[in-house]
């Protein structure tokens, strides 16, 4: 007997070259059976989805996990994401906060702005990056940046170590824009690297935001040692801490240059009054945003130590590193993600949507962007697809009005119309790693990062 069946939805799957009415039989979490006309006698639960579009998954190559994240993901159809900055805290938050979904993640590792590491610092910060249940490393480079050559060591170590790296672009000589890209590309040499949502660094900081563009693609066009996402939200996510009265982080930094504020204290408190700079708000377990006199008392009743975001992503960008392809048909970017989680920018399925409306993706071209290709980059072979046997991860959309109305992870509704119904959460991480959620009680799975897209492609 199947656990559910789902009947009546239009089911979405390139990898397998579906697209119609098809029933799905859920047994044991995965996909037993699907085709059409499944017997309802072969199941103990049976859910009508007629008039909806049943994709696999949505895998969100990046996000940022903490806090409201795991509501904010689940209502946005995400049934699996990776975590890029801080996958140890997050273990341990997911028995209370998380929501039934699949999470691997990132461990960001400390900058090195005034020194060279040794070799033995870096493989030991992977190491342990490791063992806490990561299946790599973020370099926070953006944000907090590191010498070039320190960069360059750090990608080097993590690849000699089998360990998964991704990188948000910016070193001490080069920041976090076209310039940083173009020196990431170089830094990278033959070695694997994951590049951190491409659009962040072609905001029009050098020149026109469309010729950045058509120069940092054409820089990853045939890179094969190379992965990288984009997201299609217009605001950004970034640090509001101050210290020695400067913008802690070097992309709060960069966003205040981008409309001519005083890059400090004032300028950042003059950014939120006059609602340029949005304060990031937990609010009855989501995330808000607030600005004006509000986010200027906030900001500072937390010592300035929140997230902050700024609308500084320009569409035509966004939307041509989602689009883009190469001389062979193949996607130049090779997912959409979202860079949200917490930051309530969960918008993969909206604005990608719109994409397909457009004309500029088809319906199988744009899950294959959050689904498919989120799977082979992350080495996650059941998910992706809805094949016999994959895992009944499913995201329902309402094509209509583009927008997610259920998620089912693992064969269990998680969220249905905006309410959630999935608890805790399932870590995914190396052999290495299994401690870390099993000493909160966690369900985990393990992947060898040999097989991901980076180090395949």
């Amino acid at each position: 007997m199947y656990d559910l069946l789902i009947r009546g939805g239009t089911v979405v799957d390139p990898k397998n070259k579906r697209n119609g009415a098809l029933d799905i039989g859920i047994e044991n979490g995965k996909v037993a059976e699907i085709g059409p006309d499944v017997s309802a006698s072969k199941a103990r639960e049976m859910i009508d989805l007629t008039g909806y579009t049943l994709i696999p998954g949505v895998i969100d190559t990046h996000v940022h996990a903490r806090g409201a994240a795991h509501r904010l993901m689940a209502k946005a159809g995400v049934c699996t994401c990776l975590d890029m900055s801080a996958i140890h805290s997050i273990i341990r938050e997911i028995p209370e906060r998380g929501c039934g979904l699949n999470v691997m993640g990132l461990q960001g590792i400390q900058p090195f702005p005034d020194s060279m590491p040794t070799r033995d610092t870096v493989q030991k910060l992977i190491r342990e990056a490791l063992e806490g249940g990561a299946i790599g490393i973020k370099l926070m480079g953006g944000h907090v940046p590191s010498s070039p050559d320190a960069t360059r060591m750090k990608i080097a170590i993590a690849n000699e170590m089998g360990a998964y790296v991704a990188f948000h672009v910016g070193t001490t000589e080069n920041g976090s824009n076209l310039h940083g890209l173009l020196e990431a590309i170089d830094l990278a040499g033959d070695n694997r690297l994951h590049i951190a949502h491409v659009n962040s660094y072609l905001r029009g900081m050098i020149k026109h935001p469309v010729e950045e563009v058509l120069d940092g693609l054409g820089a990853l066009k045939g890179k094969t040692n190379l992965v990288s996402e984009s997201y299609l939200a217009i605001i950004n996510g970034t640090g509001g801490r101050i210290t020695d009265g400067l913008p802690h982080s070097h992309v709060t930094r960069n966003c205040l240059r981008m409309r001519g504020y005083e890059i400090s204290r004032e300028g950042l408190e003059a950014a939120i009054r006059d609602g340029y700079c949005l304060v990031q708000v937990e609010v009855a377990g989501e995330t808000e945003l607030m600005t004006a006199h509000e986010g200027v008392e906030y900001w500072k009743e937390h010592d300035t130590n929140v997230s902050v975001s700024f609308p500084v992503n320009v569409p035509e960008a966004t939307f041509l590193c989602a689009t883009a392809k190469d001389a062979d048909g193949e996607f130049i970017v090779d997912a959409i993600s979202t860079d949200g989680g917490s930051i309530p920018r969960n918008v993969a399925v909206e604005s990608g949507l719109a994409l397909v409306r457009y004309g500029a993706l088809t319906l199988e071209q744009f899950v294959h962007k959050v689904s498919t290709a989120g799977a082979a980059m992350l080495g996650l072979p059941a998910k992706g697809h809805l094949g016999e046997s994959a895992d009944a991860d499913i995201t329902v959309l309402d094509t209509r009005q583009a927008k997610p109305v259920m998620t089912i992870v693992g064969g269990k509704i998680v969220m249905a119309h905006g309410v959630i119904y999935g608890r805790r959460g399932t870590i995914i991480c190396t052999k290495q790693g299994i401690e870390a959620p099993k000493s909160v009680g966690l369900d985990y799975q393990t992947i060898d990062v040999s097989d991901t897209l980076l180090y395949t492609k």
